[in-house]
Parts: C-alpha cells; sequence; structure tokens
C-alpha cells in the first residue's frame, strides 16, 4: 500500500512538474495624450510602444512574463492625466507606469504615482525626476540634450546675435531654450530679445512681424512641432531673411513639422534623441517592424515610446520572481548600457533617474530629415 501511494505522489509530482509555467501578468499603465495639442508625439510614441510589446512578445525573452498594456487617452489635459495615473495605480493596481506626455500633464499627474508608490517611466521632456523618487525618465533632461545643438551650432554657424521665441507654460521648452541660451552667452554670443507663446497660441502675426524687425543672425524656437512650423512660416512671410539660421529642439524631428512647415523650413537646424536612418541593427530591426504595422516610418518620438517600453521591461524581467512595485523600482535603477535605438545605442539610467545615451544634430534638406 505504501508503495502504491508513494508511486501515486510521484506521478502526480512529475505531472505538476511537467506542466507549462503559469504566465505572471505584469500590468502597465499607459497614459498618452493620443488626442490635443500634444498628439503629434503621443500618438508616435504610443505605436512605438505597440511595436516594443510585440517585439517582445515574438522573441520570447520575458519568457512566462506577460505584459498587459492599458493604454488609454489624456486628451493632453493635465486633470485626465491625474485621473488616469490616479485610476492606474489605485484601480488596475498597475507595477509600473509609462506616461504622461507631456511636462504640463506630467507634473500635474505624477505626484499621484509618488504618493503611491508607482514607479513611472516618463517621456515628458522637463526634469520631472524631481517629483520624487519613484519616477525615472525614458529621455534625455532638456538641457543636456540642447548643449549638443548649442555646441555645434557655436562652432559650425558661429552665430553673433540671437532670439529666443519659447512656451512660457511648459518647463520642458523653456529648459531647452535655456540649454542654448546659457551655453552661447558663455561663449559671448548676443541675446537680443526673448520672445514667449503660451501653448493654445495660433496667431503670430505681431510676433512675426517683430521678430523680422530683430538684427539677429539666428533665431532659436523652443515650442511643438506644429507651433514651431507655424512661427517660422509666419514669420519668413514677415520679412525675416533667409539669412537668419533657425535652430529648434527635439520637437521638430517630427513629420507634423515638416508637413505643416513645408520649404519653409528647410534648413531648420534640430537637436534630436533619435535619427531614422541610424544603421544599426536594432534600429533596422524597430523601423522595419514599425513600418510593416503603422505603414509609415518611426520618429523621435515613435523611437521613444519604443525605447520606453524596451526599459521598462529590462527592469520588470530583473525584478522577478516578486514583480512588485519596490521590486521594479530597484531594477530601474541598475540599467546600464541598455541597447537603445536611441543616441549612441547604448542607455544607463544615471543616479538621477536619467537615462544618458547622446545625441544627433540634425537639418532639413530636400523636405527630410539628415545629419547637420
Amino acid at each position: 500500500m505504501k508503495t502504491l501511494f508513494g508511486a501515486a505522489a510521484l506521478s502526480l509530482a512529475l505531472a505538476a512538474a511537467l506542466q507549462p509555467a503559469q504566465a505572471q501578468e505584469v500590468v502597465i499603465g499607459v497614459p498618452v495624450a493620443s488626442t490635443g495639442i500634444f498628439s503629434f508625439a503621443a500618438v508616435p510614441g504610443r505605436n512605438g510602444i505597440e511595436t516594443a510589446l510585440e517585439e517582445l512578445n515574438a522573441s520570447g525573452e520575458l519568457g512566462s512574463l506577460k505584459l498587459k498594456l492599458l493604454i488609454e487617452d489624456t486628451a493632453s489635459d493635465k486633470n485626465q492625466a491625474t485621473t488616469l495615473v490616479s485610476r492606474f495605480a489605485q484601480y488596475d493596481k498597475a507595477a509600473v507606469i509609462l506616461g504622461p506626455t507631456s511636462s504640463v500633464e506630467a507634473f500635474a499627474a505624477l505626484p499621484v504615482a509618488q504618493e503611491q508608490g508607482v514607479p513611472v517611466v516618463s517621456t515628458a521632456s522637463a526634469d520631472v525626476t524631481r517629483v520624487g523618487d519613484w519616477i525615472f525618465k525614458s529621455n534625455a533632461t532638456p538641457a543636456t540634450i540642447m548643449q549638443a545643438l548649442g555646441e555645434q551650432a557655436a562652432a559650425r554657424l558661429a552665430p553673433k546675435t540671437v532670439a529666443y521665441v519659447f512656451n512660457r507654460d511648459n518647463d520642458a521648452y523653456i529648459a531647452q531654450k535655456n540649454g542654448v541660451k546659457d551655453l552661447f552667452e558663455a561663449k559671448g554670443i548676443k541675446t537680443v530679445a526673448e520672445e514667449t507663446i503660451v501653448g493654445s497660441d495660433t496667431d503670430f502675426t505681431a510676433l512675426a512681424t517683430k521678430l523680422a524687425a530683430l538684427d539677429i543672425d539666428t533665431l532659436l524656437i523652443s515650442t511643438t512641432a506644429e507651433t514651431s512650423a507655424n512661427i517660422i512660416i509666419q514669420a519668413r512671410q514677415a520679412g525675416l531673411s533667409d539669412k537668419v539660421r533657425i535652430l529648434g529642439t527635439p520637437s521638430m524631428a517630427s513629420q507634423q513639422f515638416l508637413k505643416v512647415g513645408g520649404s519653409a523650413v528647410e534648413g531648420t537646424i534640430f537637436v534630436a534623441d533619435y535619427f531614422l536612418e541610424s544603421n544599426s541593427p536594432l534600429n533596422k530591426t524597430f523601423v522595419e517592424n514599425y513600418q510593416r504595422k503603422f505603414k509609415i516610418a518611426p520618429d523621435v518620438f515613435a523611437a521613444i515610446g519604443y525605447n520606453q517600453l524596451k526599459v521598462a521591461a529590462a527592469a520588470i524581467k530583473a525584478a522577478g520572481p516578486t514583480y512588485d512595485r519596490a521590486a521594479i523600482r530597484a531594477a530601474l535603477l541598475t540599467v546600464k548600457d541598455l541597447p537603445t535605438v536611441l543616441g549612441g545605442g547604448k542607455l544607463t539610467i544615471n543616479d538621477n533617474r536619467t537615462p544618458t545615451y547622446g545625441g544627433f544634430v540634425l537639418t532639413v534638406k530636400g523636405g527630410a530629415f539628415t545629419l547637420l
């Protein structure tokens, strides 16, 4: 009898061992501005996240782990972003949050994630890590990324007199402007004027007239892709000389900038986290998969979204066996030399919970982006 019971127990143990491991589901909240003023960045960013998820599932690198994305539209509204972050944290029990898209939304919503102890990997341009120690960035800080533009512009264009136009209601665009302005002034380059706008502005007639009358050789614009293009169009129409070089932010690395600006944005110079024509194997795979899925080439925001999920997935994988919020946060702090489509191809999260990877200085030539 003992033998029979022993054999039965052994059979059950072997059967259990041979059963496939039950998939453990990790919920990821994704509040993105699929509509509204920040949709130019959010839609390709969301598409990049979805591309990364397909690659992760196809590769099998997560093993039995299953990532469940809860993608919701903030409508570019900070109150909606706050509501969604609260829902993800408290109701959906998200292990990590990817978002929100913009700095305006992030500074309103992320204190909720910080209070609830949910790790966040945000695409917001500003330094949102100052909200608290549960907040991480998926892309470089504004001042850091703009330094590459400032250095190359100073060396290759030798500007002497500069005007700046920027969003006064967006911390990221203020920081991006200051990143170049501070560098230029340290090199003795004169600031002639600083003009401000708000995100809802659409009529730049008065601003364009003022810019055209300035004695400058360089104009830096720090705002959204579509707004940047409209300012350039209206300034040229108002008589801004073709000899005035126009510099800009990573927002210009958007197909929307080319679509709206047309020939008026030819020759514009800006910095970007991503370059479509990079010949790295990882980028070639990304571009191929993205184009197959969405029938359009990825832009910088698509690449940042793609990278955002890849960073989160690497941390989640390393956070086993619990895969809880605290373990994921701890794992994010250890990300080092992670292959990425951004910058130089290797990403490391620094002590400020911000990635470093380098950047590209691009220009518009023949209606397309190319290295300066």
